[in-house]
């Protein structure tokens, strides 16, 4: 099965796979393969844009590969986490018969959590909050 695990920052998408996901599961995360590509103890949210860049290129050729691999297979699962997908994205994984976790457990939540996390600039997550939650209220 393939799930796109989608929500802002702080909604919990990283916190449900670790609870759902088994010893052979892909997990694809961009904020994870942006640090696998950094300096050592580079802090999340808090690489440059160069490093964003190569991140996503490697995320969508990851994303790419494992929906490929993972169709029809039976016993384990691929976990992307796709903060906001477009509509014609959303589309597409439906077309490679993905399914949507979405988590969205309020504005106000997602601004705690992050409020409580030792990032060193915390403004970067909380745009992306503003940004998801002012598209959702338009």
């Amino acid at each position: 099965m393939i799930w796109i695990v989608t929500g802002p920052p702080c909604s919990g998408k990283s916190t449900y796979i670790r609870s759902e996901a088994k010893r052979d599961d892909v997990i694809i995360d961009m904020d994870r393969i942006a640090l696998a590509i950094s300096v050592e103890d580079t802090p999340p949210f808090e690489y440059n844009e160069k490093i964003r860049r190569i991140a996503r290129s490697g995320r969508a050729a990851m994303v790419k590969e494992a929906i490929t691999l993972a169709q029809g297979e039976r016993y384990s699962n691929v976990w992307i986490i796709h903060t906001d997908p477009s509509p014609d994205q959303r589309m597409a994984y439906r077309a490679a018969n993905c399914r949507f976790m979405d988590l969205d457990p309020g504005k106000q939540v997602c601004l705690e959590r992050l409020n409580s996390r030792p990032l060193r600039n915390q403004q970067i997550a909380k745009s992306v909050i503003d940004e998801f939650y002012a598209k959702r209220n338009k």
